[in-house]
């Protein structure tokens, strides 16, 4: 996305102070001698200061800078690219422009040094890589030209910026097995669909319009009549998936923290019951607010939850036993949940308990802090769970993720993830 708001006009700034003392210098030795080669001198450097100002504002006036970002969906791991077009609308020639850029994106850096002929434009390819999830922008941009005797120095913002969303990669980890009683489709359904659901129904004869892919033809040559499969609609169930982003027990640093790993799980998680198409949503409070997308199937709904975790913060103040408690109106009976948190205080676990008592089936992900450096370990944790009957998973540092993208770039491990049945096994 770019926009363009209206632009201040150049402003010019004196690079060589000197020449205003050598100016004062001739003007008293003209008054003082009345020579006409002092007068000359004054005259001439006179002159060239002032053609050196109007060189310097009109080359800067002159220039249009436009910027345009190819793609919008990139994901850590991606490289930046967008197209730059200078253009000299002048008929004076610009020796040097610097083009200084502004980007808010780490390690990406556009600024350059061009000449430009009259009437000249010049084109270029910035290029970066997407080494960190979030919103960022590129832009503005910053153009510093000067007079060819270095006098004038004048400088103009081209506020021509592009946002992008750097998605977080799509984290595979070994499946998770959500609590017995709380999966989507296991039981049976009265109702027929003419969808394909993992629940085949029954046969029935063939009738115009049912496409050949439903014929069941094993029956079909039984009994030398053509029979297709019907099937029952799945019963449906919500998953939900709660992130603490309590500030107060992060540890660890960058990629190597109890926040990323929180993103990669949620992210694994988010891919795994889409896969599955089954609906999940996604929940976290932080200081920007409550971060909220209703259960819903299909890889758009992977996207949404992406592009949310693109931009969380552990920036939260609140203890997630306390965020859990305020959250459990909104989930609904018979719905699964999986809080996912490095904290160590029991209270969370004790939430989900009394979650657990109004029929949500929860599954606890901690994220073990001790193991990213100074912090309190929530492994011990496990045995309260077991004792409330709540399915325990334990993360440490070093767990090993593999990256993919759905957008089609590795769209053969995309599709190999989709086909491999993994069991986590809970700590």
């Amino acid at each position: 996305m770019a926009r363009t708001p209206s632009e201040p006009g150049p402003s010019v700034s004196l690079q060589r102070p000197s020449i205003v003392i050598l100016l004062g210098i001739l003007l008293v030795a003209a008054m003082v001698t009345t020579s006409p080669i002092a007068y000359w001198l004054l005259y001439a450097l006179g002159g060239l200061v002032i053609l050196s100002y109007l060189w310097t504002r009109n080359a800067a006036r002159s220039l249009q800078l436009r910027r345009r970002l190819r793609g919008h969906q990139i994901t850590v791991g991606d490289q930046v690219q967008e197209d730059f077009e200078l253009v000299n609308t002048s008929r004076l020639p610009i020796l040097l422009v610097e083009v200084d850029d502004h980007s808010e994106l780490p390690g990406y850096q556009a600024s350059v040094a061009e000449s430009l002929g009259p009437r000249q434009r010049k084109r270029w390819i910035s290029r970066g890589l997407a080494g960190r999830r979030g919103l960022y922008g590129l832009g503005p941009t910053d153009l510093r030209v000067g007079d060819p005797f270095g006098i004038f120095a004048s400088e103009r913002r081209i506020d021509v910026r592009n946002t992008i969303v750097v998605y977080p990669p799509i984290s595979i980890m070994a499946d998770v097995e959500i609590p017995a009683g709380s999966m989507v489709g296991t039981s049976r359904s009265s109702i027929r669909t003419h969808q394909v659901t993992s629940d085949a129904g029954g046969i029935r004869e063939f009738q115009p319009g049912d496409p050949l892919k439903r014929i069941h033809w094993l029956s079909s040559a039984r009994r030398s009549q053509l029979l297709v499969k019907e099937f029952d609609l799945e019963p449906t169930a919500n998953l939900w998936i709660a992130l603490d982003l309590d500030r107060n027990v992060q540890a660890g640093h960058g990629d190597e923290s109890t926040e990323e790993y929180g993103v990669k799980i949620v992210s694994s998680l988010a891919h795994q019951f889409v896969r599955d198409n089954k609906a999940v949503g996604f929940v976290a409070l932080s200081r920007q607010g409550r971060h909220l997308i209703e259960p819903q199937k299909g890889l758009k709904q992977l996207w949404r939850i992406l592009e949310t975790l693109a931009v969380v913060q552990a920036s939260g103040t609140a203890p997630f036993h306390e965020f859990l408690s305020a959250s459990a109106a909104g989930l609904g009976r018979g719905t699964s949940l999986v809080a996912i948190t490095p904290s160590a205080d029991p209270r969370w676990v004790t939430s989900l308990t009394q979650l657990g008592h109004r029929a949500i089936y929860p599954l606890a992900v901690a994220i073990d802090a001790s193991t990213f450096g100074p912090g309190d370990s929530n492994a011990g944790l496990s045995q309260v769970a077991g004792a409330a009957g709540i399915g325990f998973v334990s993360v440490d540092q070093g767990m090993r993720f593999e990256m993919i993208r759905a957008d089609g770039r590795n769209l053969a491990e995309f599709e190999r993830s989709q086909r491999r049945p993994v069991t986590l096994a809970p700590a």
